[in-house]
């Protein structure tokens, strides 16, 4: 008489989690070799940096004290934020396959909701925008994002208008005097 034993390997935690990484894996590396294969095929697979708008399809709207450039501290890549939209001044690669190229708008619909405190629409994290400006002239930014919230930081390298920025920080700018 044979007793059957039931495999435990299976339900393991390691052995799930193995499972997991491999897929995982293997799901980054089709990803990764997407966008060569499509340059090989006659680029029958969509480019991913069409997704994004340049900036001339966006229409601008009210200058606000912010409009300036400002570099993304964490990958310290510059973008522009000019009247309601912020496009990109440098390249670069966003989550391994998002290629931002510039003058490609990264933030859309920015609006002054109250004093030092504005509101968007961040395009690659694809979520809610909001910044709060601090007194020392940096923007700390909040995105709830479609794959989770995060938060960056813009520092400011030029103002279009230095004296509105100025009294921004100081939370008296009045929008109709500037």
């Amino acid at each position: 008489m044979r007793i059957q034993q039931k495999s435990t390997l299976s339900k393991s935690p390691d052995f799930v989690r193995r499972r997991l990484t491999i897929a995982v894996y293997l799901a980054f590396c089709c990803l990764w070799a997407l966008p060569g294969q499509a340059q090989q095929v006659g680029g029958q697979i969509p480019r991913i940096p069409e997704f994004l708008p340049m900036a001339h399809t966006i229409p601008q709207t009210q200058a606000s004290p912010i409009d300036g450039e400002w570099v993304i501290t964490s990958i310290d890549k510059r973008i522009r934020i000019q009247a309601g939209r912020a496009y990109a001044v440098d390249p670069w690669l966003h989550m391994f396959i998002l290629k931002i190229q510039p003058m490609m708008v990264v933030i859309k619909d920015i609006t002054r909701t109250q004093p030092g405190q504005y509101s968007g629409q961040d395009l690659p994290l694809m979520g809610a925008w909001s910044a709060r400006l601090g007194s020392d002239g940096t923007l700390s930014v909040s995105v709830n994002g479609a794959l989770g919230p995060a938060q960056y930081s813009l520092m400011p390298i030029s103002q279009d208008d230095p004296r509105a920025f100025a009294k921004e920080k100081r939370g008296n700018y009045k929008p109709d005097q500037g």
